[in-house]
Formats: structure tokens, C-alpha cells, sequence
């Protein structure tokens, strides 16, 4: 399969036995020209609108529609995100560690108690991520998050190489979309930040490891008692139907921090 949007519209084209003639005439154009030209990659990145049409003018089915959508880099919309939240509201409720949904650029989609609880978000900052989808990079890097803000020493030494690793693989996903605007405008509000800054050029010397998907994240402090630490393994996946999401799902590394998850889940229940 091609790696290129318009490469992989000419894959499907070629998939369903159609000529360009047929999806530009389906389109109203009276030729193939401009539709040559998407497929060739000679112009700029379709609208979104446009996609949608050359997808109904395909039939494609909702699980290639979303491959190409991915490739093009078009973020979610929110009637996307909504439905989204609904087809994965029972798994991650359901999951006994904390779990987070992210759309493939990082932004926070939905989340179960157990992410809240475990990393003190609070009411306000609940409901901004519920209704403005911030980028995981904004969480993370902020002051006030509780990594940045309680950690000392030879902890946050630890925290920041974890971010280091952390960006450095938000890099390599993100490779291909360095020029799209969502991408520029979340770089340019993170440079603002000392902390991604000095994270950011350390990464322009490192070089990128094989594996980022899974870990141990030490320390995370326990939110039950801050002088406390907690260690969590964190994978995150694709969605099968829709890869432009990803679901984080956490587990215990060590006997205290299941012990944790435990009782925060007896808890809730009681």
C-alpha cells in the first residue's frame, strides 16, 4: 500500500476497478486533471470536504475512509470525537487502571476516573480537557502538573528523561505533518515553555530509540500521599476500526501501585 494520500487514493481507485474518469465525472469535473494531480501528490493537501466526496464517489468503507483521513493528517471532527467517546466509553470505564483515549496528534479525546485520580486533575481542568481537547504535551509540560510540581532531585532527573523519550516519539509520529498548521501552532505555543524548550533541543541530539510503546513511568507520585511514589506501565495502541485514535492503557509495575488501583477501586464502589 502506498504511504501517500494521494498514493493510497490511486491504491483504492485501483482496488474498486475504476478509472479517474469515472470519479471525476461522479465528482461533476469533465476531466481527470485534477484528480491526476492529487493522486501524483503535485498539489497541496485536499480539503477535507473534498475527501469526503472522492470517498462516497468510491464507496469506501468507514475503515479505509479513516486510512486515508490518517494519512492526510486531518484531525478528528467533533461529531467524529463524540462517536469515538461512545464506541469506547464501556472499555475504559470498565478498566481498573487508568485509561486515556488520544486522537493520532496527542490530543486528549477521554478518559476514565482512575486517570483523573491518579494524575489530581481537577474539576476546571477536567472540564477544559472534556470540551477543548488539549494536546497531551500541554498537560504534561505544564507547571502545575504534579510531576512538575512536586518532584525533586534525582526524581525529576528521571521525569525528564522520560519526556525526552516522550517527545522524541511524538517526533517520529508526527514526522510526516511537520508542516501541517495544527502542528506548527501547538510547537509555537509549546516553545513558550522553558522546560519543553530545553526538552525540545535535547532532542534535536538524541538519537530516536526502536521501541517507545510500552514502559515503566517512575516515579509517579501517589496522589494518596505525595510522598509516596507510584510505577505504571503504559502502552498505547491503535483503534482498530479508526487508527487515527489511540487508546493508553495503563498497569501496575510493582505491588504498590496495584495495591493502589485496589483501593481507590474498592472505594469508588463502596
Amino acid at each position: 500500500m502506498s504511504a501517500s494520500l494521494g498514493g493510497l487514493l490511486k491504491d483504492y481507485r485501483l482496488q474498486k476497478n475504476l478509472s479517474q474518469l469515472e470519479i471525476a465525472f461522479a465528482l461533476g469535473w469533465k476531466d481527470t486533471s485534477r484528480l491526476s494531480r492529487i493522486e501524483q501528490g503535485r498539489v497541496g493537501s485536499p480539503s477535507r470536504k473534498l475527501i469526503d466526496r472522492l470517498v462516497n464517489a468510491m464507496e469506501l468503507k468507514d475503515e479505509k475512509k479513516n486510512d486515508l483521513l490518517l494519512v492526510g493528517g486531518y484531525l478528528p471532527t467533533e461529531s467524529e470525537i463524540k462517536k469515538i467517546r461512545q464506541e469506547t466509553n464501556d472499555i475504559i470505564v470498565e478498566w481498573p487502571y487508568s485509561a486515556v483515549i488520544y486522537d493520532f496528534s496527542w490530543r486528549i479525546i477521554h478518559h476514565n476516573k482512575a486517570a483523573i485520580q491518579l494524575y489530581r486533575i481537577n474539576d476546571v481542568v477536567e472540564k477544559f480537557i472534556i470540551d477543548k481537547h488539549p494536546n497531551l504535551l500541554e498537560i504534561v509540560f505544564d507547571p502545575n502538573f504534579t510531576q512538575n510540581a512536586n518532584l525533586k532531585g534525582e526524581e525529576i532527573n528521571k521525569w525528564h528523561k522520560f519526556l525526552l523519550t516522550f517527545v522524541l516519539r511524538y517526533r517520529y509520529a508526527q514526522r510526516t505533518r511537520t508542516k501541517e498548521k495544527w502542528y506548527t501552532e501547538l510547537i509555537q505555543r509549546l516553545m513558550n515553555n522553558e522546560l519543553f524548550r530545553t526538552i525540545w533541543l535535547k532532542t534535536q541530539k538524541t538519537q530516536p530509540l526502536s521501541v517507545y510503546n510500552f514502559g515503566a513511568v517512575t516515579p509517579i507520585i501517589n496522589p494518596k500521599d505525595t510522598n509516596k511514589r507510584l510505577s505504571i506501565y503504559f502502552s498505547m495502541v491503535p483503534l482498530l476500526k479508526d487508527p487515527r485514535f489511540e487508546l493508553d492503557f495503563d498497569t501496575p509495575a510493582d505491588v504498590a501501585t496495584f495495591r493502589y488501583f485496589k483501593k481507590t477501586t474498592i472505594s469508588q464502589l463502596s
